[in-house]
């Protein structure tokens, strides 16, 4: 049948093909570089295969990204009893085999078996801006999920946290986001069950600051059906926030001058505690988070902890993880699990890994074997 085209058609055919195959070598030689994986000791056989799966890996990650832009969290808006406003961002996650690449996956036919809600860590920039592929990694293998986070008040869907107004500064304490999470989750958990549905599993996850908060708000909630079920920490080593910062001063000299600036300022009562400023935050907030006790809080709770902290994180100091395991073997405990990523920062980023949808992972199987909970400290 190609024989059969006119000879001007079939030698541009022939041209196109000659010019294609070309492409693909050259752009192989750019691609091959950065390829992981070893190449054969016979490359010449696998010029082309190694081009091509380079460009469908490529358009693969460009489709991703298009369809994880096109997943783009909307938030709502959540009224508290004192006519306060606070974002929050709520979405859905069924198990893996169930979801599609081109919608965002929702929990119609079936209850979660798993309510997750989110304390997200310190300042004012906004958890919308990395949702939801925040939770890259989480595949619903334990179960149809709903993930809820709840943001400060005064921050917007897109800030960039570079800045923070007065009004979060005033409203940024601890018994302010206590007030605010208690009631948001506790709203949630009624409408459940309104509609006669019993969770399985309800989670607190709190990152880096907001992990203060979580054991703390297990008694808070305890009269609610359903009862918090599990306690997730990212970025977080159990230890209290005071105790960290002196830590950390004794270890990086540049931390001291700021030590004895947040000691010589917490052993004075000025007339306004949200007026008075230490490092950019309220004498109110420094105050209510010096008298949190992380480590007894989260073993008071008496309910399963996963903890995911970073190797090389310069926000917890040396020694913080092997303290939280002895802590919990001292309390008879077995039910802690702590994962230690190698290299990896504040954010559970390596030098060549990024090591969150690791942590997500781990959380999700963590949930689906948790009936029979083994510790580990790996």
């Amino acid at each position: 049948m190609f024989f059969g085209l006119p000879k001007q058609i079939r030698h541009a055919a022939v041209w196109l093909a000659a010019g294609l195959l070309i492409w693909l070598m050259l752009l192989s030689l750019v691609i091959r570089p950065a390829l992981a994986a070893p190449a054969p000791a016979d490359n010449s056989r696998v010029v082309t295969t190694a081009a091509i799966a380079a460009i469908t890996s490529a358009v693969s990650a460009s489709a991703a990204t298009a369809a994880t832009a096109s997943l783009k969290l909307q938030p709502s808006t959540f009224t508290f009893a004192d006519g306060g406003v606070a974002l929050f961002y709520q979405w859905d996650k069924q198990p893996w085999q169930a979801e599609t690449a081109v919608s965002a996956p929702t929990i119609s036919a079936a209850a979660p078996v798993n309510l997750i809600f989110v304390v997200a860590g310190a300042g004012c920039g906004s958890m919308g801006r990395y949702l939801p592929q925040y939770f890259t990694g989480f595949e619903g293998e334990s179960g149809a999920t709903r993930i809820s986070v709840l943001q400060k008040r005064h921050i917007s869907d897109q800030a960039s946290g570079d800045e923070c107004s007065e009004a979060f500064i005033r409203a940024d304490h601890l018994s302010q986001w206590q007030a605010d999470q208690r009631a948001f989750i506790q709203a949630q958990l009624r409408q459940f069950k309104q509609q006669g549905v019993q969770p399985r599993r309800v989670i607190l996850l709190g990152i880096s600051e907001g992990a203060e908060l979580v054991p703390l708000l297990v008694p808070l909630l305890a009269r609610d059906l359903p009862h918090i079920t599990h306690l997730a920490l990212l970025a977080n080593e159990g230890n209290s926030a005071i105790p960290t910062y002196r830590a950390l001063a004794g270890i990086y000299p540049h931390m001291q001058q700021g030590w004895n600036v947040l000691s010589r300022a917490l052993a004075s009562s000025p007339a306004d505690p949200e007026q008075s400023r230490i490092h950019g935050r309220s004498w109110r907030y420094w105050s209510e988070i010096a008298g949190v006790d992380q480590t007894r809080n989260l073993i008071a709770a008496r309910l399963p902890v996963f903890v995911g902290i970073g190797e090389a994180d310069t926000l917890i100091p040396p020694g913080a993880a092997n303290a939280l395991r002895k802590a919990f073997s001292d309390a008879g405990r077995s039910d802690l699990q702590l994962r230690v990523y190698p290299g990896a920062d504040h954010g559970l980023r390596g030098e060549h890994k990024n090591y969150l949808p690791d942590f997500m992972w781990q959380l999700d199987q963590w949930l689906l074997d948790e009936e029979n909970p083994k510790p580990s400290f790996r």
